[in-house]
């Protein structure tokens, strides 16, 4: 199957206010959008054994279950109150409810909550990496962005344009998402990979909310500051990145750990198994929590670019993040004709953030073994 060439992925310009960035959203990818809406509710359908309810379930019921037994929408009024107005904005724009743009941005949540509910939903995504202080005065930071394979052709990038308050963001995300990963103007990034074994709380903030709060921080450190304020409503791993700094953060529904490993050098490198936090909760049974996955994807990347004897490139970079190092538990993974339309995932996207003088986001839209990454830089205006 042809995936989405970089060189055509769409640019959407959000500027304005909240609402009106969401708007403008909307409109621009209204078809990708619906196209997104209908394959999210179809993947839904995935229930495998229902205990939600006694009769037969259907979409609506599954999704009111999931809106009625969590409390998500408080903690985004509470925190981010911008971008709730932003996802309003995105649902009046494309002509879809405002439900299912709100549900779109709940991915890993709704993930977690139909773990619960022993549905199928994908629980090893992403590969993720931060390399401070090279020869040449750049940092490095970026991930593999892993998610099930019926995004493939819906992949956007945002340009959040500055405000008075937050600098310009390049954000890669599927079409009517908040986003997914991101850089700003300042030269602060952000990955982050789902840790499903860690606690959830159905009242915390989302990841897509917090990830582009973060994007609209002036520094790391306010950045870090934030990530230990807020409470977390889905385990995950944020690596944040600036110039000569890179801080990685398990955080989690009950506490946020850092991870910093006495070797390396100041380099980090995480897949989806907890490697400090040990608030893990019970979605998952004991011998799923650390499947052979992401410690063969771990060891790929670490191997490759932990060597603190060699100066690390982009090419470096670019090569480990396509690595089929193992063909069974590739980093790069294409998709398979077989498993279009499910939870089985792929490997969506690829970012690399370059923090130097002139932060850029070198960006594969697609699983970067077998797609070429572009370039993008900050505009003028920011």
């Amino acid at each position: 199957m042809t995936t989405l060439k970089t060189s055509e992925i769409p640019i959407i310009e959000l500027c304005g206010s909240p609402r009106e960035r969401g708007r403008c959203y909307g409109e621009t990818a209204k078809p990708l959008i619906a196209q997104v809406v209908d394959a999210w509710r179809a993947d839904l359908g995935n229930f495998g054994e229902n205990t939600i309810s006694d009769k037969p379930l259907d979409l609506d019921d599954y999704l009111n279950a999931f809106f009625s037994q969590t409390d998500y929408l408080s903690a985004i009024k509470q925190w981010t109150p911008n971008l709730l107005e932003e996802v309003k904005g995105i649902a009046e724009g494309s002509g879809q409810t405002f439900d299912n743009i709100l549900g779109l941005q709940l991915m890993d949540e709704e993930w977690v909550f139909g773990l619960r509910h022993r549905l199928n939903r994908p629980i090893t995504k992403c590969t993720a990496f931060g390399i401070p202080d090279q020869a040449n005065g750049v940092s490095y930071a970026g991930q593999n962005m892993d998610v099930p394979s019926w995004v493939e052709g819906k992949q956007v990038l945002l340009r959040v344009m500055p405000t008075e308050t937050s600098p310009e963001a390049l954000v890669f995300s599927i079409a009517g998402s908040l986003g997914l990963n991101g850089l700003n103007a300042n030269g602060l990034g952000i990955t982050c990979n789902t840790l499903v074994q860690l606690n959830e709380a159905t009242n915390g903030l989302p990841v897509l909310f917090v990830l582009r709060s973060i994007l609209e921080k002036q520094s790391i450190d306010l950045a870090e500051q934030y990530l230990r304020q807020i409470p977390h409503a889905s385990g995950q791993n944020y690596i944040l990145s600036s110039p000569g700094d890179v801080r990685c953060l398990e955080c989690c529904g009950t506490s946020v750990v850092s991870y910093a490993p006495g070797t390396y050098q100041g380099r980090v490198f995480h897949t989806n198994h907890p490697l400090v936090n040990q608030d893990e909760s019970d979605v998952l049974p004991p011998e799923k929590r650390r499947s052979k996955n992401t410690v063969v994807r771990l060891d790929s990347i670490s191997s490759r670019l932990g060597d603190t004897d060699n100066a690390i490139t982009l090419r470096d970079i670019k090569a480990a993040l396509a690595a089929h190092d193992d063909p069974d538990n590739p980093v790069s993974r294409s998709i398979n004709p077989d498993n279009i339309g499910n939870s089985i995932g792929y490997t969506a996207g690829a970012s690399i953030y370059e923090l130097g003088d002139v932060p850029r986001l070198h960006l594969s839209a697609g699983p970067p073994c077998e797609t070429a990454f572009g370039v993008f830089e900050f505009s003028a205006k920011a």
